[in-house]
């Protein structure tokens, strides 16, 4: 009996034993209390040993990274970043995070490293926004231009850096190069924005496909009219405009799809048609035409303009 007693005893110390050996913080918990109490000095104390020794789990590389920001010790921070960086060399959001803490130091260039090894592991709109300004604001219109190509390529440019490309190739004398840009442009671009689409007609002109160019032009003329914004500084209006470029490579043409285009349009408050250009035998002159264009931002006879402009 009574060593039935003992034995009792002694299991029951062990497992005391065992409890409060499991109830004591390990060394995570140990610095986590210590961040969360504010006992930041003696955290870091606590991570810098952890990760001398080997320690290199990422929550404790991101705790010790933290708290070297927090007491700006720039330079070890900067290491132990870099170093996660290089143990995980496929890990995105650590490159994300690296790139962010150059930008944080002011480090352009390592920043623009990082940021196109960044887009080369995982292609994002944003990485490429932030690549671009970098460009851009140091003047490296070579490397804007090859970036902007890529994001062609793989369809992530936006209807912004698509028409700013077309216009740089355009410049160039890189015409088809401009073309590719410019289309892509005019399809994802807001229809009545003129510029981009006024050198793309010149393109396609230039490239021969004028009877294409011709097509496109007449359907956006409709767009134009409705964007009282687009003026050019003599006072000329984006849908005149496009009409003189249209009649310069064809006039026949051009009153041909101008007319097809408008003959079902009816005026607001309903009516019968109003007159097209060039489509009434009786009219007026072209540039006529060109001026009720200008003063209504419509294509209608020089009298219903005279008479809208009365009123």
């Amino acid at each position: 009996m009574m060593f039935r007693h003992i034995l009792l005893m002694v299991c029951l110390a062990a497992a005391a034993l065992v409890a409060g050996v499991a109830m004591v913080p390990g060394e995570r918990e140990q610095w986590t209390m210590l961040v969360r109490d504010g006992h930041n000095e003696a955290a870091l104390k606590m991570l810098r040993a952890h990760y001398q020794s080997g320690g290199r789990d990422v929550d404790a590389v991101m705790h010790l990274y933290t708290l070297y920001m927090a007491f700006a010790e720039i330079e070890p921070a900067t290491r132990v970043l870099e170093r996660f960086v290089a143990d995980h060399p496929t890990d995105a959001g650590a490159l994300a995070m690296l790139a962010k803490h150059y930008g944080d130091i002011q480090d352009t260039g390592a920043e623009i490293a990082a940021l196109e090894r960044l887009l080369e592991l995982s292609p994002n709109p944003q990485t490429a926004r932030d690549l671009l300004a970098h460009y851009r604001l140091a003047g490296e219109f070579g490397r804007e231009e090859k970036l902007l190509r890529t994001l062609l390529a793989k369809e992530m440019i936006t209807a912004n850096d698509a028409e700013r490309l077309g216009l740089m190739l355009a410049a160039r004398g890189d015409l088809y190069g401009a073309r590719e840009a410019l289309m892509r442009f005019d399809d994802i671009a807001n229809p009545e924005r003129s510029l981009g689409r006024f050198v793309l007609f010149e393109v396609m002109v230039a490239t021969g496909d004028k009877s294409a160019a011709l097509e496109k032009a007449a359907a956006w003329i409709g767009y134009f009219r409705k964007a009282s914004i687009h003026h050019a500084p003599e006072g000329d209006t984006a849908a005149a405009r496009l009409v003189r470029m249209m009649m310069a490579v064809d006039e026949a043409e051009t009153r041909t799809l101008i007319c097809e285009a408008q003959r079902d349009e009816t005026p607001e408050g309903g009516g019968p048609p109003r007159e097209l250009m060039g489509c009434n035998p009786g009219r007026a002159s072209v540039q006529n035409e060109l001026d009720a264009l200008n003063a209504t931002g419509s294509i209608e006879p020089r009298e219903q303009a005279a008479r809208r402009r009365r009123r």
